[in-house]
């Protein structure tokens, strides 16, 4: 099975002002949190997950992304392959939802809430449609949210190019720079094959969705770095 997740395992991350670029305040933002729309993916990706232990295998082959299943009809599983993870490796879940959590909230403070959420489908989307031209009509599924949060990870990346992430928790680099080694990255173990059983190609997809909509479609502020003082 195909789980689209491998981001923590390569890249612990965390935000720090010191160096490049402070994020900028909004006032009450920890308050407003338990409100947003991070939270609530959140929630569902969690409720999803326990259902999942609970009723078995055919909800993941009915609701997980399996690309010979379109060909049947079932052009639901784009969408809803997102909200479903391995119930057998419950990193799976934590890893996607820690990101999410990391991230989310900044991002979708800076575009508003509903376009976050049309952001975020879209990109899980996009990453669905982009692992399937890649791949072809295979019969193996492929679950996780991860080709979303790559999408909020490269915005991320965008709105606050010069803000310090430390890869892997001690290597700091602008987040625009990381968004790049990643994308790198996922194209790289795409190709070779060196990870087994990791959707690369949908984590690159994701990435790619995410930079179309905010090059064309999505308000964001300009984009200057460092180089540019």
């Amino acid at each position: 099975m195909l789980c689209s997740v491998s981001l923590i395992r390569r890249l612990s991350v965390k935000t720090s002002g010191h160096g490049f670029e402070s994020l900028p305040a909004h006032n009450g933002d920890c308050m407003r949190f338990k409100f947003n729309v991070t939270f609530w993916l959140i929630i569902i990706n969690i409720f999803v997950y326990f259902f999942q232990l609970i009723v078995g295998k055919w909800f993941t082959l009915l609701f997980g992304l399996v690309p010979s299943y379109l060909l049947k009809g079932f052009f639901w599983q784009p969408l809803t392959y997102m909200f479903l993870h391995d119930p057998l490796n419950p990193l799976h879940i934590f890893m996607n939802m820690f990101v999410l959590l990391m991230f989310g909230p900044r991002v979708e403070l800076e575009m508003g809430s509903r376009n976050f959420l049309l952001f975020y489908l879209l990109c899980g989307i996009g990453s669905a449609l982009f692992f399937t031209t890649i791949t072809g009509f295979v019969n193996t599924p492929m679950i996780g949210a991860s080709g979303a949060i790559f999408g909020v990870l490269t915005a991320f990346g965008m709105m606050f190019p010069r803000v310090t992430v430390f890869v892997m928790g001690y290597i700091p680099m602008p987040a625009i720079f990381a968004v790049i080694l990643f994308g790198f990255l996922e194209l790289f173990y795409g190709i070779s094959g060196l990870q087994p059983g990791v959707a690369n190609f949908g984590h690159l997809g994701g990435m790619i969705t995410a930079f179309i909509l905010l090059k064309f479609f999505f308000r964001r502020r300009k984009i200057t770095y460092f180089w540019e003082y």
